[in-house]
């Protein structure tokens, strides 16, 4: 079966008050008409982000878009024009415009560029798959338009620099690649709150490339005045830099997502196929953890934040756990929490957390009062899942 990678995204506005996507009308080679987003093949050795940044621009005539999110990889069958059975991966993105003019490739059979309200998109795209990701695409948008919170400019000039520096440097180490993971893939990222989470994997111990990453990420912390954070994967799916246990299962759990909402920005896929994390083992490391770093991470808004960010992997884990490849965007993992669990003390955390965020995390004392519930939440959610190991680990129905 022939194997097709390519990449796309889909555009939308950034006003968020009345959110419009661009569409593009196309006549095919055989005639037939179809309305579909901008994207294409990569081309060899092209990561998904910069093909899908290539394609706006070459099809749309955008060269100045913002990267505001990844939405996932579409997978599907199709007869090639010789009758040949093939299979394609579409790696789809969220970028923003400010809806300006845009146009359209006319030799690829591209007729018309629309800007179309999103929420009517679904109604006017050909292919019924992509109808999902129109539906990702809105979720983000609906969840930045309460504050609202504008797609993130430094964001995108972080995510741009990693993936031009990154690509230098893997350009001679076959099977390595780098790509974004958290807040800053989902779509949910909060400028002044949010760390930007890069995962690097295909190095082995020593390489100088890894203290080229290192440098690229102290650089782009200093040029940018944001928080990156870098870990690297061994064969093992190991952290390289042997940050500690909880790393190290962190990392094997994201390796996972490659391709859920997790995107390739720079090199190439992982290639191996890491063991999975058992579920109430991952927690009881996380609730060490995060027991070990209130009293010794630095006090204030840091702690806060990373013992918020503790209750969210937890979370994340036993959504993960239930569903592999279920959306971990943190409205999604509430909703699967109170479904479960109900009445569970994370769920009402992170719901409350979830809110906070939305408004731009203010007010600032909101993250202290919202850290102090964690150690309790974790050590609650532990008994929960606890008693139902063995058959599935899944919550009872």
């Amino acid at each position: 079966m022939r194997q097709y990678a390519s990449a796309g995204a889909i555009v939308v506005t950034t006003d968020l008050r009345q959110p419009r996507t661009l569409l593009l009308d196309q006549v095919r080679a055989t005639g037939e008409r179809q309305t579909v987003a901008a994207k294409g093949r990569l081309e060899p050795g092209e990561a998904p982000l910069v093909a899908a940044f290539r394609e706006v621009a070459e099809e749309a005539g955008l060269h100045d878009v913002i990267y505001a999110g990844y939405l996932g990889q579409q997978a599907y069958r199709f007869t090639d024009n010789d009758g040949t059975s093939a299979a394609k991966t579409v790696d789809w993105f969220l970028f923003a415009a400010d809806g300006s003019t845009a146009l359209v490739r006319g030799e690829e059979g591209f007729t018309a560029a629309r800007w179309i309200d999103l929420d009517a998109a679904g109604d006017e795209a050909s292919h019924a798959g992509f109808a999902e990701y129109l539906r990702r695409a809105a979720n983000v948008v609906a969840w930045r338009q309460l504050r609202p919170l504008p797609f993130s400019t430094v964001l995108n000039e972080v995510i741009r620099d990693v993936a031009g520096q990154a690509a230098v440097i893997f350009a001679e180490q076959p099977g390595a690649g780098i790509g974004v993971c958290g807040s800053a893939a989902r779509g949910d990222y909060v400028e002044g709150w949010s760390d930007i989470d890069l995962i690097g994997w295909g190095l082995t111990e020593g390489s100088p490339l890894i203290a080229g990453l290192a440098d690229m990420v102290e650089q782009i912390n200093a040029r940018h005045g944001v928080r990156v954070s870098l870990h690297v994967a061994d064969e093992h799916g190991r952290d390289l830099r042997s940050a500690g246990h909880v790393y190290d299962m962190k990392l094997r759990a994201a390796l996972h997502r490659v391709g859920t909402d997790i995107p390739v920005i720079a090199g190439t896929n992982p290639g191996t196929a890491f063991e999975a994390v058992d579920l109430h083992s991952g927690l009881e490391l996380l609730h060490e953890h995060a027991t070990h770093g209130n009293t010794e991470w630095n006090s204030g808004n840091d702690r806060d934040r990373r013992l918020l960010s503790v209750a969210c992997s937890a979370a994340r884990a036993i959504v993960a756990n239930e569903d592999p490849d279920g959306s971990l965007r943190l409205p999604d993992v509430v909703r699967v929490l109170d479904r479960g669990w109900p009445g569970s003390q994370l769920g009402a955390l992170l719901g409350e957390y979830d809110a906070f965020r939305r408004l731009a995390a203010e007010p600032a004392d909101t993250a202290a009062q919202l850290a102090k519930r964690v150690l309790e939440a974790l050590a609650e959610i532990i008994i929960f899942t606890g008693s139902h190991r063995g058959a599935t680990n899944s919550p009872s129905r």
